[in-house]
């Protein structure tokens, strides 16, 4: 059974928008977090601030009326790298990192867009390698999964419906971040009460990360290769293409064996990793 968390960091971005089509890139113009005790059910922190747009510095009056973030708010708002950098010393200040960076809690979204689409092309945009950033950045909990393991029958996951059903009222201004992440934490603890489990439900999608060079030992035999898509699949297919025989088994540089995508998404630069045919000895 995958791992259930007892501390939760709700996230929900605002961004740069217009009443079509978006500014592209988008950007994220308020970075909000609330700091959850699913176990002590509490509220023990905030995070918020705005966040300065370089590309689009200029908001339109749709992006103001629905958020109520207004031009004077980002032009005095740092921009995106000082913001998360100030975010990860949040989070490591509530000791929500072990001695070796792993995390002690998942991010919690209302929804998937925030980490899988928001936070990567922010990223780029800011010239921020998705790869620097800790793990927990590139893998949450959808709150609307959450909801219809515990409301089976509801039929939308929109934040007030999911208010509604749990007979909650909404508290701000929906749209602000700061004020949907209090929602979305007083969710959290309503379904924490009717017994939800908060496991992982997401992760980053592995076209966003950046192509990777690799050296592959198969014996005394040593290849080069550069994986475009971190994928256990792809890189067997490869590295079979290259020795030439159907590879079967992947060991990472740690002497464990790769048996699914995750370990490739942590993967440094130029790692070394044995692969093995059918017939290879396993040593």
């Amino acid at each position: 059974m995958p791992a259930a968390f007892d501390r939760v960091v709700v996230l929900d971005f605002e961004a740069t928008c217009d009443s079509g089509t978006p500014p592209s890139p988008q950007e994220v113009i308020e970075f909000p977090s609330v700091l959850v005790s699913l176990r002590d059910r509490e509220v023990v922190d905030s995070f918020g601030t705005f966040v300065r747009p370089v590309h689009h510095p200029t908001l339109s009056a749709f992006c103001t009326e629905l958020t109520t973030v207004r031009q004077q708010d980002v032009d005095a708002a740092p921009v995106f790298a000082d913001v998360l950098a100030a975010h990860r010393a949040w989070l490591e200040g509530h000791g929500l990192f072990d001695g070796q960076g792993r995390e002690r809690f998942a991010f919690l979204t209302c929804g998937d867009w925030d980490l899988q689409t928001m936070l990567p092309v922010q990223c780029a945009a800011a010239g921020i390698p998705i790869t620097s950033l800790p793990r927990a950045y590139r893998r949450w909990i959808n709150l609307k999964k959450v909801f219809l393991d515990v409301v089976r029958k509801a039929k939308t996951t929109s934040m007030l419906a999911m208010l509604q059903a749990l007979g909650l009222e909404l508290q701000g201004t929906h749209h602000r971040g700061i004020d949907d992440c209090h929602n979305i934490a007083r969710l959290a603890l309503a379904l924490a009460d009717r017994g939800a489990r908060f496991e992982l439900t997401g992760k980053l999608a592995a076209s966003h990360y950046p192509e990777l060079p690799l050296e592959l030992q198969r014996g005394d035999r040593v290849e080069r290769i550069f994986l475009k898509k971190r994928h256990l699949a792809s890189l067997l297919g490869l590295a079979s293409g290259v020795f030439r025989t159907k590879i079967v088994r992947v060991v990472g540089p740690d002497g464990a064996a790769i048996e699914d995508d995750d370990p490739l998404a942590e993967l440094p630069p130029e790692s070394r990793l044995r692969v093995f045919g059918a017939r290879d000895p396993a040593t």
